[in-house]
């Protein structure tokens, strides 16, 4: 008999990035409601992906860590990640991989959140496609 472990299975929802978009888009949509109201479906994937790219640029692969690093970039800053000591943990390798993402939001100073949504450019969402 076949046993696939709960973690294989988010690694293959984790590499069907269609259906990761489509899953984070209904979660954004009713998250962050107010924040996303006038964007079409097409522009809040674009969105997404723009965070599942960056989250997987970070090294996290399962769809947990990948949703929960976008909806970090949807209630914090889309850059969040580029704030001196959320950069420098995401970095830390003396802590496990698999459990950096649910550690970071308990483990950090509330400064460097405020700081990191200070930052907020919302251009982050829309690259200049020339640049």
């Amino acid at each position: 008999m076949l046993v696939i472990k709960k973690a294989q299975i988010e690694k293959f929802i984790a590499e069907d990035d269609t259906q990761l978009v489509r899953v984070l888009r209904d979660i954004v949509r009713e998250a962050f409601h107010e924040g996303v109201a006038e964007y079409s479906d097409d522009t809040i994937d674009g969105m997404v992906k723009i965070g599942i790219e960056r989250a997987k640029s970070r090294g996290f692969e399962l769809a947990p860590e990948i949703a929960a690093f976008v909806a970090i970039m949807f209630e914090i800053s889309p850059d969040f990640d580029q704030q001196e000591q959320i950069d420098a943990f995401l970095k830390d390798e003396t802590m496990p991989k698999e459990i950096r993402m649910e550690q970071l939001l308990g483990r950090l100073q509330d400064d460097s959140w405020a700081d990191a949504e200070k930052r907020y450019d919302p251009k982050a969402w829309f690259p200049d496609p020339a640049a």
